[in-house]
């Protein structure tokens, strides 16, 4: 479909994407007979704040990033490949204010200008151009003919984000323009509260009920105890901050909240994705007197859709414990450090067993699954029993992953601080670099962790 519209780069909708943004590694839906628009469907994005009048369940998406001489640009692209035609919608964010008069003025112009000079290396002739206020923020539409399709770009200007939305028709579909049309004015920027009330939606829906937390399974340890905290500790929020310049996201951001108990034990986590909205959330308790977990995801649009796996021929169905996700068996030594922990699905089958072994000052982490090792780490430990430096070793390829062969993939080491009950609240991480034949730790992360006692 329109290979020459797609070949001029224009299939994100925006010379400016093409020339200034790097596109991240993202996903795609397609369909041997694309479906056609229908009237009541409606995308919303509440990363993008927008909606547009296209099915929220079936479209692709790529993250884009860049650095540009005024500072880190990032965003999302979304498309559809749909019978009436293709569409895409998405959005930048840059340092600057945009939709003031003037500077919407030239950057509106630029848009219309480096699209017309692109369209033209590719046989495109610029149709027309009109002002849009749909939205109550600078707009404009920019229309361009191709040999084999017309394509039509809106950009709108919103404080430091720039919103664009597009449509392809081949040649065969120029007659949808009356449907194509109005799917591209259905465009909205969604207000605060719209967005909030979508994500606490999305939360609430995803959210397990809470498990019994009685009777409660012996053990020795806990949860805390584990995880090295001291204190009675009630709630554990940390954050994360890029410093290797790799992350997609690189600012300050979420990435777990952790509830206990007074006895030390998990009663909820929340885990947040690379953008740093939530997207995992567990609760845990108790099952037959066993230790147990229910966990959900949330779903973003930049997700990508679940992959259903088809059974064998001949598999039987696995008859499965609704109540519970998983649940976990312990084993400690005499100084109550945790040396086996068994993750047991809730179809029976055990799916981890990972096992510590101490040395002086050392931890070794063993992994196996299906009886195969699939992940080491080696720590060294300091008098307090911090971890000063972690060894990460993986397989390579899949042959080795087959053959237990590991290979180190990630060296760190840490530097800490700490509260007044001795947990540290800032653990700054630093990777082992090889380049140009020379070794050295560089700044890779940062976390953060704020904690709340009983």
């Amino acid at each position: 479909m329109t290979r020459l519209i797609k070949q001029s780069c224009l299939l994100i909708g925006s010379a400016l994407f093409c020339s200034i943004i790097s596109l991240g590694q993202g996903f795609s839906v397609g369909s041997k007979s694309p479906p056609p628009v229908s009237g009541t469907d409606s995308f919303i994005s509440t990363e993008g704040r927008f909606s547009i009048s296209l099915p929220q369940g079936f479209h692709g998406f790529k993250p884009v990033s860049a650095n540009s001489p005024a500072g880190r640009i990032t965003g999302d692209s979304y498309d559809w490949t749909m019978k009436e035609g293709f569409f895409t919608a998405g959005y930048i964010d840059r340092p600057e204010i945009l939709d003031e008069p003037a500077i919407a003025e030239r950057m509106l112009d630029f848009m219309r200008e480096s699209l017309v000079e692109r369209a033209k290396a590719k046989g495109g002739t610029f149709v027309s151009e009109k002002s849009l206020s749909g939205i109550g923020h600078p707009g404009r539409e920019v229309r361009i003919d191709f040999p084999d399709g017309l394509f039509i770009q809106r950009t709108y200007l919103v404080l430091k984000r720039m919103y664009l939305v597009s449509a392809i028709l081949h040649t065969d579909q120029r007659s949808n323009e009356n449907v194509v049309v109005p799917i591209l004015d259905s465009f909205k920027v969604s207000s605060d509260a719209e967005v909030d009330a979508a994500l606490k939606q999305k939360i609430a829906n995803a959210t397990p009920s809470p498990l019994p937390q009685e009777p409660a399974a012996p053990r020795q340890g806990s949860d805390s105890q584990d995880e090295g905290l001291k204190g009675k500790v009630k709630t554990v929020f940390t954050e994360s901050e890029d410093l290797s310049g790799t992350w997609a996201v690189g600012g300050r951001k979420p990435s777990s909240m952790e509830y206990y108990n007074e006895r030390g034990n998990l009663t909820k986590s929340e885990r947040y994705d690379w953008k740093g909205n939530l997207s995992d959330i567990a609760v845990y308790g108790y099952i037959d007197g066993d230790r147990a977990s229910k966990s959900a995801s949330i779903r973003h649009e930049y997700d990508p859709p679940p992959m259903m796996m088809p059974l064998a021929p001949g598999q039987p169905k696995v008859t499965r414990d609704q109540r519970y996700s998983n649940k976990y068996k312990y084993k400690y030594d005499e100084r109550n450090r945790l040396i086996e922990r068994l993750l047991i699905g809730n179809d029976g089958a055990l799916k981890t067993r990972c096992v510590h072994d101490y040395a002086r000052n050392q931890d070794e982490e063993s992994c196996f699954s299906s009886g195969r090792l699939y992940f080491k780490s080696l720590s060294v430990l300091s008098e307090q029993g911090m971890v000063m430096e972690r060894t990460y070793y993986r397989p390579k390829s899949a042959a080795d992953a087959e053959s237990s062969n590991l290979s180190v993939s990630e060296k760190n080491s840490y530097a800490y601080e700490f509260d007044t009950e001795g947990n540290w609240v800032k653990r700054t991480g630093a990777m082992w670099v090889t380049k140009d034949g020379r070794s050295s730790h560089q700044p890779s992360s940062v976390y953060y962790r704020t904690i709340a006692y009983y």
